[in-house]
């Protein structure tokens, strides 16, 4: 099992949002960190992230990698 499956089976978008400080109300929504957002747009399930705003999109990887600007390796062992 790769680095990138470990920690995608165990960590959840929504916890790593949360973890990093994004403020995740009761619906899975949250201010888009990655545009000017004043109401929340986007929507984190447990295995993607997608941002109705802007259109980001992701895994949990790529959500902590565009937070922090790092590679997908960094991200992943930051995770």
């Amino acid at each position: 099992m790769t680095l990138f499956e470990l920690v995608k089976q165990n960590i959840c978008v929504p916890d790593a949002a949360k973890h990093y400080g994004l403020q995740v109300n009761r619906n899975g929504m949250c201010s888009c960190p990655f545009h000017e957002d004043r109401h929340p747009s986007m929507k984190l399930n447990e295995r993607y992230f997608y941002c109705f705003g802007c259109g980001a999109t992701g895994d949990v990887i790529d959500l902590v990698a565009r937070l922090f600007d790092l590679s997908s390796y960094e991200a992943a062992q930051k995770l």
